[in-house]
């Protein structure tokens, strides 16, 4: 596969599985009473998840980047992704829903930012140090599984400069996944509890599509 090629889809074949699971999740009418269903069902309820439920979706972003970088990148030690691309993508869901939804990732945004706001920071301000914390912690369980599953860490200058342009686009995705909640917009109404309306659908889709672009067009720049 052609480099243009091979960053099309490791940039944006992501990004689309992100979209498409909003949208089925909208059209579909999912809620928590579904997913207490499913296997899911231990790792979707409680606190974070009535909160924060579209971090969801940056999950199923990570966990289809890791396996476009399987399927796409070259290297010498491709038959080795057999073990190593379920390696990463369990590390990603350790630290995201372990032991229940939001995993490390969202408490400690939680932990970070109460701490922050009790110290007397303003409310913006100790979201985005809850933001930026809890970031760090899913940017580095997802360059860490990237390089597992590549077997290879690239260590120079430019290679850490795109290092932290993602980061920082997952830190904006992040905030814009959580601005909702943050601000009182009732832009997705009582979900997860109870289903989406037609309005609501179409801003969690557009929710969704508007937080993960950053990432996917640095990564459509460098794969």
């Amino acid at each position: 596969m052609v480099a243009s090629k091979r960053h099309d889809v490791l940039a944006f074949a992501p990004l689309v599985a992100a979209v498409a699971g909003a949208a089925i999740v909208a059209v579909a009418g999912v809620t928590q009473r579904e997913l207490a269903a499913t296997p899911l069902g231990p790792y979707t309820y409680g606190f974070f998840f009535d909160r924060f439920a579209p971090f969801l979706f940056a999950v199923v972003y990570a966990v289809a980047r890791l396996l476009a970088v399987a399927a796409t990148s070259p290297g010498r030690y491709t038959v080795a992704r057999i073990i190593t691309a379920p390696l990463a993508i369990a590390l990603l869901l350790a630290v995201s829903l372990y032991p229940t939804f939001g995993g490390l990732v969202l408490r400690g945004a939680f932990f970070s930012g109460a701490t922050t706001f009790l110290e007397g920071t303003a409310l913006p301000g100790a979201y985005t140090v809850g933001a930026s914390f809890s970031t760090l912690i899913f940017a580095s369980a997802l360059g860490l599984g990237v390089g597992l599953v590549r077997l290879r860490f690239e260590r120079t200058r430019g290679a850490l400069l795109f290092a932290l342009l993602r980061y920082l686009a997952l830190v904006v995705a992040g905030v814009v996944l959580v601005a909702p909640h943050m601000l009182d917009m009732g832009l997705l109404g009582d979900w997860p509890v109870w289903p989406l309306k037609g309005g609501e659908a179409a801003a969690l889709v557009v929710l969704v599509f508007v937080a993960l672009l950053p990432h996917a067009l640095i990564v459509r720049l460098r794969g």
